[in-house]
């Protein structure tokens, strides 16, 4: 069978597509899986969209927003092995604007993040107590710092925010913010699944997941020749991709996993999450919906096998 895995089309996960095309799990330039490697097929999006098509069941497996798996935790899994997380400065995170910061009372948000703005939100209310009103960024940034005192960007935006400012505008890296204010790492996107297509297609999803782990693993020891292969694809010149990669995380060990249960409890805690979710992982339920019946996770039976899937997302 295929898994439909959705992927984030920002420069951020260059590395992963590269560990993609040289593991042999993907031909360059195709979609789909090379034969006899675990089915695979790509579905592209940002990272709201992708967010829908998971809990809509439009995709099976993707990087989502950690804030979206906190939003859904009791119908989605994590994977133990990716995240996109950084420790300190993200580079592609910014809060651009050209007054103090402490004088910010309005704020124009990008339309293609939600952690991005759930932080956002979090640090401004509970860490600096200011009283912002948001709108959506429509147009430029320089538009949109003709009405409001500052505005949110993201991915490739962010970095060419930072790289290739506005005149007279300063950027404020979230991802410095966060560890500034907790000591933590900040956990931005999560590969997530299903819970019901985790239970109905666990050995397929495994196979996958691990693979993935592997892609990234290969992108991450072959830095360099990541760093080569990006350059003229993008705006950005060879040392701000150098920087920029080194900095970004892929991993999901234990002390970024504290840093996303405490992103989550400071989220709740500016209300927004309306609960402080459990961290589950797809190894867990995929293993006891494969073991003898009446297997339990958490102390829950398993729930029936999944519906057939709907379509995926360029589907009519």
């Amino acid at each position: 069978m295929t898994v439909r895995v959705g992927h984030i089309r920002f420069l951020n996960c260059h590395p992963l597509y590269y560990g993609l095309e040289h593991c042999g799990v993907l031909e360059e330039g195709r979609d789909r899986d090379r034969p006899g490697r675990p089915g695979i097929e790509m579905y592209p999006g940002v990272p709201t969209e992708l967010n829908r098509w998971l809990v809509e069941g439009r995709i099976d497996l993707g990087l989502v927003s950690s804030i979206a798996y906190g939003r859904n935790h009791r119908q989605l899994l994590l994977s133990r092995n990716v995240s996109i997380s950084s420790l300190g400065a993200v580079d592609s995170i910014q809060l651009v604007t050209r007054k103090p910061f402490e004088d910010i009372r309005s704020i124009a948000l990008t339309r293609q993040s939600a952690t991005s703005i759930a932080l956002l939100k979090t640090l401004l209310k509970l860490r600096y107590r200011q009283v912002v009103t948001y709108g959506e960024i429509d147009g430029s940034i320089e538009e949109a710092l003709e009405s409001y005192d500052a505005a949110l960007l993201i991915g490739d935006q962010g970095l060419e925010a930072l790289y290739f400012p506005e005149p007279g505008t300063t950027c404020h890296d979230l991802g410095a913010l966060w560890q500034e204010w907790t000591g933590l790492p900040m956990v931005y996107a999560v590969s997530a699944a299903r819970e019901d297509f985790a239970r109905s297609n666990g050995p397929e999803l495994m196979a996958v997941e691990r693979e993935l782990a592997k892609c990234v693993d290969f992108g991450r020891t072959h830095l360099e020749e990541v760093v080569d292969s990006a350059v003229g694809l993008y705006r950005f010149d060879r040392p701000s991709l150098t920087r920029y990669f080194a900095l970004l995380r892929y991993h999901f060990t234990e002390e970024y996993q504290q840093g996303l249960r405490r992103f989550y409890e400071l989220a709740y805690e500016a209300g927004e999450l309306d609960e402080v979710p459990v961290l589950r992982f797809i190894d867990e339920v995929a293993d006891a919906a494969a073991g003898a019946p009446g297997a339990t996770v958490g102390g829950q039976t398993p729930a029936p096998a999944a519906p057939s899937r709907s379509p995926g997302p360029g589907a009519p």
